[in-house]
């Protein structure tokens, strides 16, 4: 029976069988026992089946819910969703599951892409059975599709057997707290597991990873967000997602992991606790999403920019910006007012920023980062903002007499764009969150703020985070995507990479040279670490001012001010760049140089953020030759190349998607310390690739970086 078809994406419901899927992949699940249990995994463009089925585990379980009771009915319905206008269209069911017994519905929510290669999967725990949901689209299609008749006790599905003695059987118990569970087909697979951290105030390793071969009796448990599977006789490969936060940031009784056992695969922790379950309000697990490749590497990082293109669509004039925030030099607040405002403003539109953000102070309120915490009898507040007079986001009365409007003006007159420090309450697990919402639409309809920074975030349980969420997701939709967040991931338990951020771009690290934990290297790291997994749109990246706190640094080769000021810049320029200073503390010497390579840079920014932005070469180190390349279409792109402190002045590099004769246009280069180069005239220059498939490339002297296009359409 098909219950719904919109474009190539399908419901079905075949006996006790349900299957959903698109032309890419399809899910199948058997419901025999009641309970839903993965029974394919099906990569309809090579044909290759990842499961085999098994009766004996449902699909998910939640901590507190017996798996013990049938269900009495289960419902299904369809309708088009697009998360309150932030992505892509797809095709929503959920599958609602009653339990007589229970006052709650398990409700399955499976996320259907067009032309998609993967689904996307949570489950939420709604509260009172009465309601069928709290949203109710006007095209739903709602229909019930089993009864307890149509269970059966056990199912005749073949499971397979773990070879174990009886001592090591309890190694292999049961589950009580997963979202995935599934049998995988082939023995023959390597996986490989990729952690994040976050919390960047502490951490600057920010990826790891893990790989290894599937052994039989084998339990192994893998941290991270990210798991690869490809099969070793097969060019096939499966990719798991779990759409939660880092390790630092996780909630429930379980911690979120991949479990192995043998072929069993499980991803633990749904992020719910019985305590969780005790709340009235309805609560959604962490997600899951499950897709299909080729088993390639790039086919992985492919499929990883198709699974974020759906969820946030690239918009160039939203997501390719350069931005500036006042917090950088560490005044903190101290000098926040009108009259170094309007500097400032003067001082980003000479430069060519294009939002010039506002940190804490513009308030009234006074936070424990303020300059004048020790003068309040609370120290300053870092949540219950809206308690005492409730006055907390009101413009500040004496450092701006006026309110912001003559700032508003002057934004508006220089062309450049306001953003704003705003931290959410987190009191009570958000308890404010709707007076939030309020307070941000009031900011942006009355001065036209559109990037706000979220900071100051303390997500305490799944159900704050939940709230957290929905306050992002409601300002969206009230403004038709104009108000954009900048999701700030330095410190406490926050939404990580993963964990639902796609309203907004990451506010990625604090650095500070006066603390000397700012090298523009390490920022380049962190970009080249993260760019495989996470569009670099997504992601701001700070550049210091390199004169301030020189001496902090001594004699030391890799000091901010011995890479000069263009390259510190330079190395955040396949991001959004993020001046972390005061721009009126610049030397005219610095606004000249900053000014001149942004506004070369800028005719191409938007499209080379538009595609899809990959390391090259090494790690950066300090001394290595490394780089980006941004994959704009199959015939063209860019890349840059930097030569940090490294001995030689030439390396050979290579380059995704790229081998033979490749036609290059040099576009702007830096040869000698600040001193940026754009040529007159853009000659095209053929370039041939060694036998490996790497290409020459040079450099004169140490930190010295040189941008091309690559256009392989007019190569014979």
């Amino acid at each position: 029976m098909l219950l719904k078809e919109w474009l190539d994406c399908y419901v079905r419901v075949e006996g006790t069988y349900l299957r959903v899927g698109n032309a890419k992949i399809e899910r199948c699940w058997s419901f025999a026992g009641g309970c839903p249990v993965n029974v394919s995994i099906l990569d309809k463009n090579t044909n290759q089946e990842w499961l085999t089925a098994e009766p004996d585990t449902p699909m998910f379980q939640i901590p507190g819910m017996s798996d013990d009771q049938q269900p009495h009915a289960i419902f299904i319905s369809t309708f088009v969703e697009n998360d309150y206008g932030v992505s892509q269209p797809y095709l929503q069911t959920n599958v609602d599951i009653h339990v007589e017994v229970m006052s709650a519905i398990q409700r399955l929510t499976l996320k259907i892409y067009p032309e998609a290669p993967f689904i996307r999967h949570e489950i939420t725990v709604i509260q009172d059975s009465t309601v069928q949901s709290n949203y109710l689209p006007s095209d739903m299609e709602r229909s019930l599709v089993w009864t307890k008749d149509d269970f059966k006790a056990n199912s005749n599905l073949s499971t397979p057997a773990l070879q174990l003695d009886t001592n090591n059987k309890q190694h292999h118990a049961a589950l009580a707290d997963y979202c995935e569970h599934m049998v995988l087909r082939d023995l023959h697979c390597r996986w490989t597991s990729i952690q994040f951290l976050d919390q960047t105030d502490t951490n600057n390793n920010l990826v790891s990873r893990d790989t290894g071969l599937l052994y039989v009796n084998e339990k192994r448990s893998l941290q991270g967000n990210l798991l690869f599977l490809t099969k070793t006789l097969h060019e096939s490969g499966l990719l798991i997602i779990k759409e939660g936060p880092t390790k630092l940031g996780i909630f429930g009784n379980y911690r979120m992991e991949f479990q192995f056992r043998g072929k069993r695969l499980s991803l633990e922790g749904t992020g719910l606790s019985e305590e969780d379950l005790r709340q009235k309000e309805d609560i959604t697990s962490y997600g899951v999403t499950v897709g299909v490749y080729d088993g390639t590497m790039l086919g992985g990082y492919n499929l990883l920019e198709t699974y974020h293109r759906n969820l946030r669509p690239h918009n160039s004039d939203r997501d390719s910006f350069m931005m500036s925030n006042t917090w950088g030099d560490r005044s903190k607040d101290g000098a926040i007012s009108e009259s170094f405002l309007i500097k400032e403003l003067q001082a980003a539109a000479a430069l060519g920023i294009s939002i010039m953000q506002i940190d804490d102070g513009w308030q009234k309120g006074v936070t424990s980062n303020s300059v004048h915490a020790s003068t309040m009898a609370n120290g300053g507040l870092w949540s219950d903002y809206y308690s005492g007079d409730g006055d907390f986001w009101e413009v500040h009365p004496d450092r701006f007499p006026n309110g912001l409007a003559s700032i508003v003006a002057l934004a508006k007159e220089l062309g450049v764009a306001l953003g704003l420090w705003y931290s959410p309450d987190s009191v009570h697990d958000y308890m404010n969150w709707e007076r939030d919402i309020a307070t941000l639409l009031h900011l942006h309809r009355n001065y036209n703020i559109r990037a706000f920074k979220l900071d100051g975030i303390e997500i305490r349980s799944k159900l704050g985070e939940i709230r957290l969420l929905n306050m992002m997701r409601y300002v969206q939709k009230a403004t038709n995507g104009q108000v954009d967040f900048n999701i700030d991931t330095t410190a406490q338990k926050r939404l990580g990479y993963f964990g639902q951020t796609q309203y907004g771009s990451i506010f990625l690290e604090n650095r500070y040279t006066d603390w000397k934990n700012y090298y523009p290297h390490w920022t380049l790291r962190n970009l080249w670490m993260l760019a495989p997994y996470l569009p670099s749109s997504r992601l701001q990246m700070e550049f210091l001012n390199v004169n301030r706190n020189m001496d902090n640094y001594a004699e030391d080769p890799l000091a901010p001010d011995a890479c000069g000021q263009v390259y510190a810049f330079a190395a955040t320029a396949f991001s959004n760049p993020l001046a972390w200073m005061e721009l009126t503390r610049l030397t005219d010497q610095q606004m000249t140089r900053l000014s001149k390579i942004i506004q070369a840079l800028k005719p191409y920014h938007a499209e080379i953020l538009a595609g899809q932005v990959l390391p090259i070469g090494e790690e950066p180190s300090g001394a290595s030759w490394t780089g980006m390349q941004s994959i704009c279409s199959p015939m063209h792109g860019y890349f840059i190349i930097y030569r940090e402190l490294h001995e030689s002045d030439t390396a050979v590099m290579k380059l995704w998607g790229l081998s033979g004769e490749v036609n290059v246009t040099e576009l702007l280069r830096m040869d000698i310390k600040d001193d940026v180069l754009i040529p007159q005239t853009q000659l095209q220059v053929v370039w041939e690739s060694t036998q490996q498939g790497e290409y020459v490339v040079t450099r004169p002297a140490p930190f010295t970086f040189i941008m091309y296009r690559y256009d392989i359409s007019s190569i014979s």
